[in-house]
């Protein structure tokens, strides 16, 4: 299936269906909704709503809808799930930081607060122990840290414009982004993103 944030609900697109059988789920209230994850062991899904600014999340189906994080949260954007230690990432453009959570919102730390102009995506490799995040500021960039923060690196620095959708490609170690501002999906292959 296909996840998709459309400002005013969330759509599952199936895709093993012929026709791509799309089903908006039944979750009141969806004011701005950026991004959106899922949890394929509890089952839930995560979005950011930049109207009421907060993160929120529901199942599949649209029951059980609540709010994750509702304080200090300015303009959330990017949000990725870590499946395997239970936690979840999100780029907040409004403060500049980059912060985790317990998937029930407890345990809040804010990971990277410097040197962040605009942080807009983020994808997690939890596997390696990485996360990736694209900052469409100034200089725009596509970033590297360890899932705690440390060991920071940039990845990708020039022919950039506004980077915006990341998703990765696992097995065959590939890094794939959006940008919006030259109309481009652009991948790096590799070692390119296994420094």
């Amino acid at each position: 299936m296909l996840l998709l944030a459309r400002r005013t609900d969330l759509r599952r697109i199936s895709l093993d269906t012929p026709d791509f059988t799309d089903i908006v789920l039944q979750v009141e209230d969806i004011r701005h909704a950026i991004a959106v994850d899922y949890d394929p062991v509890d089952g839930y899904v995560y979005w950011t709503d930049d109207d009421v600014k907060a993160i929120r999340r529901s199942l599949l189906d649209g029951s059980d809808a609540q709010f994750v994080v509702t304080s200090q949260v300015n303009h959330p954007d990017g949000i990725a799930v870590d499946w395997i230690a239970r936690n979840l990432y999100w780029t907040d453009t409004g403060t500049d930081r980059i912060e985790v959570t317990r998937l029930n919102g407890t345990m809040r730390k804010i990971l990277i607060s410097e040197d962040l102009d605009e942080p807009r995506a983020i994808v997690l490799d939890p596997v390696a122990g990485y996360m990736y995040w694209t900052d469409w500021g100034e200089v725009p960039k596509i970033e590297r840290a360890d899932l705690d923060g440390m060991e920071r690196l940039v990845m990708v620095n020039t022919s950039l414009g506004w980077p915006n959708g990341l998703a990765l490609d696992y097995e065959e170690r590939k890094l794939y982004w959006g940008d919006a501002k030259t109309d481009k999906i652009e991948v790096c292959e590799g070692e390119t993103w296994e420094l």
